[in-house]
């Protein structure tokens, strides 16, 4: 369907895998996916860089950088001082550091591990953002599987099965309606 774009691809660390963040690449898509902790992958990120668990560098005081956006023209992401944009009080290290009142600027490129270095850094705001939609559509799947039951229900046929999954969907709606509005039944059996 050329009439869709996607340009956010969110899953779990079940799909935390490098072809997928090879397809993401491929067609130009964010992919947002937690790293599987059993996943260690092949690095390939130059050896003079520290690089923590999540794909961000780490200063010579050995604080995280701070993201600070990515350049599409070249393809990378770009890193800066924790001390300079005050996200840090002190830093050992600070005279060995760059003079300059910008402070140290790292630049980290997708190309050198897509698992690690994604456009939108894990952990950024904007990350956890984004991710948190697949958290919420979690938590509609389980309530209409297991609240509802819909596996459950003895149905054949696409047809009913999808009425059935919207009716759920449904009442899940009124649900966080009445919550929101603080309506109770009890109320009208007084």
């Amino acid at each position: 369907m050329p009439q869709f774009n996607i340009s956010n691809y969110v899953l779990d660390s079940a799909n935390d895998n490098y072809p997928t963040y090879e397809l993401c690449s491929k067609w130009n898509i964010n992919p947002f996916i937690d790293l599987n902790s059993k996943n260690k992958g092949n690095p390939k990120y130059p050896t003079t860089l520290d690089i923590n668990e999540k794909g961000v560098p780490i200063c010579i005081g050995g604080h995280e950088m701070v993201y600070n956006g990515f350049e599409k023209s070249r393809s990378r992401l770009k890193w800066r001082c924790p001390l300079v944009l005050k996200k840090v009080d002190s830093c050992s290290c600070q005279k060995q550091c760059s003079p300059s009142p910008y402070g140290r600027v790292i630049y980290t490129k997708p190309s050198w591990d897509l698992r690690l270095f994604t456009p939108v850094p894990r952990g950024s705001k904007q990350w956890k953002t984004i991710y948190k939609t697949r958290t919420c559509s979690e938590r509609i799947n389980n309530r209409i599987l297991n609240d509802y039951r819909i596996h459950s229900l003895r149905i054949h046929g696409k047809e009913r099965y999808s009425f059935m999954t919207m009716i759920a969907a449904i009442n899940i709606h009124l649900d966080a309606r009445l919550k929101v509005s603080g309506f109770s039944i009890l109320n009208l059996l007084e």
